[in-house]
């Protein structure tokens, strides 16, 4: 990764080592103008020995059990300096201390400041594919419904190859995107075999070495008055016997960076006798539990006229079990009544700005106590920093006000990291730089125009409302650098 991170940004040189505490500090500067040719005669062979040692099976920096010294940290909802951070040989923080107090050596990185790294909570990430082919503007691609055949076009063709490059290519994006976990909301499970296309996803996450929450997702019919799917739905079809089974076999082989969820995809395309036994199911096994709810008009539509209700009304009457490990995604068209009984419930709402805005799809109503958490869904654009701010920019939008649901910076960035692990169930183990966590952090570059000379009590107002992908430095799951620039 080094060797295409090096020649694409020209961010990253070594400089002489020097003496701290007699111990040896490694020090990696970022800059705007590359390396520093005055030095390259006496270091060009100490930095290519150690570039050479970084890349060392295509890994990239490996922080694993040494100690880094950014020059902010973000812990406790803000930006602190003359912090330090060391892991253990697992990638594990074991310690964060003043720099003082630190176990040396030392890996400075003073262009550097770092935040826990992004949780999107809700992803399709075959969809990607799709890019270049938005028909924004074009006749006959009004609404929703005609993109969802379009994508379907694409399901027909797709099998475990073209899962695995698709998603492969996803994840990659999202790691540059600083996102560290995604939680892939899964329905495409067959292709020559049954749920072949399932394994396709977790050897992309593998590959790339993304952290995965691989939700399986169950999908039985076409709509509220159908029995069945549709031809183009073929490939989303599974019982619940079949697809609980399913979670079960992955899960006895799975690595720490893997974990399962199971949703249904909607109240349209799962009964409420499977929704319910799912649900169980997610309960006893002590998984998340997701679901799409109220997205379009049209679903809210059919609902009243298979149910006399709403589908949030549905699912408050006759699931009892609402609660922390339950998310809801979209939610844009559900009244204030149900999310007040959500919130209080303390189920997630997972809101994806940028392709509600992209699918035309509409602006949910918040409040500044909701459980919301991020996702990219159809990942057309794959920015997290916007997401956050359209999170904010649409509810400003909506209600003629720079304040509403109290979106400031901060409250954004719980949103995009310890909220997105809450929904995943991950928030004992990432979404915070904090001790027995994994070290997954998003380094911004300090030197980056967007940034530079911003102080500490203004930088992450600066990075949320400002900053975007290019101004990423390095993306560490696990305290191992992935993403390849």
């Amino acid at each position: 990764m080094v060797s295409t991170f090096w020649p694409a940004f020209k961010k990253l040189y070594c400089t002489i080592p020097v003496l701290h505490h007699q111990e040896v500090v490694i020090t990696l500067f970022w800059g705007e103008s590359g390396f520093d040719k005055s030095r390259s005669d006496t270091l060009g062979g100490l930095r290519s020995a150690y570039l050479v040692w970084l890349s060392q099976e295509n890994m990239g920096m490996d922080f694993c059990g040494k100690t880094i010294f950014p020059k902010y940290v973000y812990v406790d909802g803000e930006f602190k300096e003359n912090i330090a951070i060391s892991t253990d040989e697992k990638g594990k923080i074991t310690k964060i201390v003043p720099v003082s107090e630190a176990e040396h050596p030392i890996i400075e990185l003073p262009e550097l400041c770092i935040l826990p790294g992004f949780v999107s909570a809700h992803s399709h990430a075959f969809q990607r594919e799709l890019r270049g082919r938005s028909g924004i503007g074009a006749v006959g691609t009004q609404n929703f419904w005609r993109w969802r055949d379009d994508m379907y076009k694409l399901v027909e063709e797709a099998d475990y190859d073209k899962m695995v490059k698709y998603t492969t290519k996803t994840f990659n994006e999202m790691l540059l995107a600083g996102i560290t976990t995604v939680g892939e909301f899964h329905y495409v499970h067959h292709g020559t075999t049954p749920f072949d296309l399932d394994l396709a996803i977790i050897k992309a996450a593998k590959r790339t070495g993304i952290r995965l929450c691989l939700i399986e997702t169950l999908y039985s019919r076409a709509g509220f008055k159908e029995h069945d799917v549709n031809d183009q739905q073929k490939r989303f079809k599974t019982s619940v016997d079949d697809l609980t089974a399913q979670v079960i076999k992955m899960g006895e082989n799975l690595s720490e960076s893997v974990t399962l969820a199971v949703a249904a995809h909607s109240l349209r395309a799962v009964p409420l006798d499977q929704l319910h036994r799912l649900h169980a199911f997610a309960v006893e096994k002590s998984i998340p539990f997701h679901i799409h709810i109220e997205e379009q008009p049209k679903e809210i539509q059919d609902c009243q006229s298979a149910h006399n209700c709403t589908p949030s009304e549905l699912l408050l009457a006759t699931l009892p079990g609402l609660d922390p490990c339950v998310t809801l995604v979209h939610c844009t068209y559900t009244d204030r009544k149900s999310l007040n009984e959500y919130a209080r419930r303390g189920v997630n709402v997972c809101v994806t700005p940028t392709t509600e805005g992209f699918l035309g799809d509409g602006v949910p109503t918040l409040a500044e106590f909701d459980h919301i958490s991020l996702g990219t869904d159809c990942n057309n654009r794959l920015c997290f920093l916007e997401e956050m701010r359209w999170l904010a920019f649409c509810q400003n939008t909506k209600t003629n006000t720079r304040n509403h649901a109290e979106f400031d910076a901060k409250k954004l960035i719980k949103c995009a990291t310890e909220n997105g692990a809450r929904s995943l169930r991950l928030h004992e183990k990432v979404g915070q730089l904090q001790t027995g966590f994994f070290l997954d952090f998003v380094a911004f570059n300090l030197n980056s125009p967007r940034l530079k000379d911003i102080p500490a009590s203004d930088l992450a107002d600066a990075i949320v409302f400002g900053a975007g992908n290019s101004d990423i430095a390095i993306v560490v799951v696990g305290g191992v650098e992935r993403g390849q620039f």
